[in-house]
């Protein structure tokens, strides 16, 4: 017998799950620079928090979105920062798959002191629905050719 535990914090899945690469730039100087913020994932019985350090960031540098019809959570930036001669761009893209427990519909996020903090409702749990199907008596109806379903 084997045991598999589960871990509340699996609903935001983490980037590199998804098989999406880390977002890397070239900067002027032709260098590479590869950003990727430090985050924190924290669950109770209501809610999902993820926060994401992003020091010097204003909310018109950031984009969240939801792709993947909702099941994917995906946040990038871009900011620029002044050297002794020049600016540079630093940019990253994260990517955190969702679980199906998550409403989507309540998903809020919040900018303070540099810290992102995106929060996540929880599906209210229901008891599960049981329906009746009727049983009709007699032959059953062929299934359609597709060329009729099209008339």
């Amino acid at each position: 017998m084997s045991l598999a535990s589960w871990n509340p914090i699996s609903v935001f899945a983490g980037f590199g799950d998804h098989g999406i690469p880390p977002t890397v730039t070239r900067s002027k100087d032709h260098s590479m620079r590869h950003s990727s913020p430090r985050f924190e994932i924290t669950a109770n019985n209501k809610q999902f928090r993820l926060a994401v350090d992003v020091p010097g960031m204003k909310p018109d540098n950031l984009k969240i979105e939801l792709e993947d019809y909702g099941r994917l959570l995906h946040l990038s930036g871009e900011r620029k920062v002044k050297t002794d001669t020049s600016h540079e761009d630093y940019k990253f893209d994260k990517h955190f798959k969702l679980g199906r427990s998550v409403d989507t519909s309540k998903i809020t996020a919040h900018l303070s002191d540099g810290v992102l903090v995106v929060i996540a409702a929880k599906k209210e749990h229901l008891p599960p629905a049981t329906q009746l199907i009727e049983i009709v008596q007699g032959d059953a109806p062929m299934l359609m050719d597709e060329d009729e379903e099209k008339k």
